[in-house]
């Protein structure tokens, strides 16, 4: 009676879905064509990543002509680089890559693997991205483009010295800035800029100095080549000379040559660059480093208002607070020092912890538009989809009806393998109890009359032992004292045992190998061969065995308390541990032994 009218139940939610399908599949499909285009999801993909992640999914859903599926993946796996989920990004870099439009169309190829290489650096999955970067690079030089070549060797290098192996690293990245220093190309050269960056910094990195400045020394000669150049966006020129000065004034510093470094300072401060927000964040290392601590704290005080709007949980952040610290303790203010330095121990957990969740971000805003133009030319087009939506509807209901008839029969079978199971875990559960009581009993015999049992164990050796040769003799007392020996093993499981379920030990949170050791007198190693000879499984399954048995009787008793309620009275702090044991163990979930409860109550 109970499985018929929950099949009714079900059947009428399956008559719901019949009508209201439509209902719902014209309301999702609200968002206007004009919405899905790169050029809207390029627009918003960094400020609203939900919002980018919602259109991209509308548009593959519609498959539109001016979206392929490719480039939807390349728009997503931007999205979640904007986010720092590169994982998410590289995966979606494979998928573009799987595709024909993108195997056969070279150069959008070389596009695809570009940015999935420096994805695979990022994550430091260096074998994975050399053979990618490798495969692009061929492709580099196939098409003739001297900039995605350079960029790849450079690449190339960061994953050798990301493997240690700084020699062949910086090989590359060397190849990759030989191949653009005779170029006059204005787009060559902002990209040899970029590389003269990284590279110093890597040389500084390493602990060679002078590396670091010969190589800025190179970027200086190349920026003065390209001011005279009219190429460069307005700003560009001044951004490069503040970027270069405030790490050269850092490198003359490390390097013991203060006069020097002062007069790069003095340059850096002469830049439009100085006073951004960016450039006050780049010169605070040299600052640091040459012990101007009150400059540095107007520095970092600036630059800490861009926080103001942004996210401040973040490594941005965790260099700012881990500054403060340092300025503080250059100031001889320990307690405001270590109390940044406080700051900046908690944040390094919570960016843990944010970074440990590897799920998605939920769809979280709905694009609406009322156009009415749009609807009146799409009125017709959405009645036609109302009809093969009705009729798909019609369909899945019948489907339904069918999945429901076949849970029904399912669900049946169930029901009836539970009760068999539920009435062997309580025979189980008796035997169990009758053999520790026979166990028991035993014991509290040979502790009575223990000196009798040895006569008579004694007694029976020598009987046995009288009429054999020697060495046969002697291999029957051997056997002999092994059976003692094991039956002795056999009554020290049983004597913890009961001292776990007297007391009811097992139930304690704190219960643990130590504890075991304790009431069996055995070492640590010895216990888990112990557990495991004559309780089959180890430590934990074995408390999780006990505490399991023992939840049996709870459910029996305390039929109003909930699973959430039985587990804890069970020795288990969580639902889903005490589930997950119980599945283990009695190959069913406490739930569906309670149902088999009620059932036989029914009955």
């Amino acid at each position: 009676m109970h499985i018929t009218c929950e099949f009714r139940t079900l059947f009428l939610i399956s008559v719901c879905v019949l009508f209201l399908f439509p209902a719902w599949t014209i309301a999702a499909d609200s968002t206007p064509d004009s919405l899905l285009t790169e050029k809207q999801i390029l627009k918003i993909y960094y400020s609203a990543p939900d919002s980018a992640l919602h259109l991209l999914n509308e548009a593959e859903a519609r498959h539109l002509p001016d979206m392929p599926l490719f480039r939807i993946d390349i728009l997503r796996g931007m999205v979640y680089e904007s986010q720092g989920m590169y994982a998410l990004k590289a995966q979606y870099m494979q998928r573009a890559l799987q595709y024909d439009s993108v195997q056969k169309v070279p150069s959008r190829k070389l596009q695809v693997l570009v940015r999935l290489a420096t994805t695979l650096d990022r994550l430091n999955k260096y074998g994975e991205g050399i053979s990618v970067t490798t495969e692009a690079l061929a492709l580099a030089r196939q098409l003739k483009l001297k900039v995605a070549e350079s960029e790849l060797l450079f690449t190339l290098g960061r994953m050798h010295r990301g493997m240690k192996n700084l020699s062949e690293g910086y090989n590359y990245m060397l190849r990759s800035v030989k191949l653009l220093e005779e170029t006059n190309d204005v787009r060559e050269m902002a990209r040899l800029s970029t590389s003269y960056g990284d590279l110093s910094s890597f040389y500084d990195e390493d602990g060679q100095n002078e590396e670091a400045i010969r190589i800025s020394k190179l970027r200086t000669a190349l920026i003065q080549r390209m001011s005279g150049m009219s190429g460069p966006p307005p700003g560009y020129i001044d951004q490069q000379y503040g970027y270069l000065y405030s790490k050269l004034a850092y490198y003359y510093q490390k390097a013991g040559r203060p006069q020097e470094a002062t007069e790069t300072y003095n340059r850096f401060r002469s830049t439009q660059f100085a006073r951004q927000p960016m450039g006050v964040n780049e010169i605070v290392p040299y600052l640091l480093l040459s012990g101007q601590y009150e400059k540095a704290l107007e520095c970092n005080n600036q630059w800490k208002q861009l926080f103001a709007s942004r996210d401040s949980v973040g490594y941005d952040y965790l260099v700012l607070l881990d500054r403060y610290a340092r300025i503080y303790r250059g100031l001889k203010k320990p307690v405001l020092a270590d109390a940044y330095q406080l700051r900046a121990t908690v944040l390094t957990d919570s960016i843990y912890s944010r970074e440990k969740q590897s799920q998605a971000q939920e769809f979280a805003v709905i694009y609406q538009t009322k156009e009415k133009d749009m609807q009146l030319q799409e009125k017709g087009a959405k009645l036609t989809r109302q009809r093969i939506y009705f009729a798909a509807a019609c369909l899945v209901a019948i489907l339904f009806a069918l999945l429901l008839w076949e849970k029904q029969t399912n669900l049946r079978k169930t029901r009836q393998r539970n009760r068999i199971a539920a009435r062997q875990i309580d025979e189980l559960l008796v035997q169990r109890e009758e053999l520790r009581r026979a166990y028991a009993g035993k014991e509290k015999a040979n502790k009575e009359t223990p000196g009798l049992v040895d006569d008579n164990i004694k007694n029976r050796e020598d009987k046995e032992t009288d009429n054999l040769e020697d060495e046969e003799a002697e291999f029957i007392v051997s056997r002999k004292r092994q059976e003692d020996l094991n039956e002795e093993d056999r009554h020290r499981f049983i004597s913890m045992e009961n001292a776990l379920l007297t007391d009811q030990l097992f139930l304690s949170p704190k219960l643990n190998r130590d504890d075991l050791m304790r009431l069996s007198g055995l070492s640590k190693n010895r216990l888990s061969t112990f557990i495991q000879e004559y309780a089959g499984t180890n430590v934990s399954g074995y408390i999780n065995r006990l505490r399991v048995e023992y939840s049996i009787s709870l459910l029996r008793q305390l039929d109003a308390y909930s699973i959430d309620a039985i587990a804890p009275l069970a020795g288990f702090n969580s639902r889903s541990a005490y589930y997950t044991a119980f599945s283990r163990v009695f190959g069913m979930t406490p739930m569906q032994y309670r149902e088999t409860l009620k059932e036989e109550e029914e009955v």
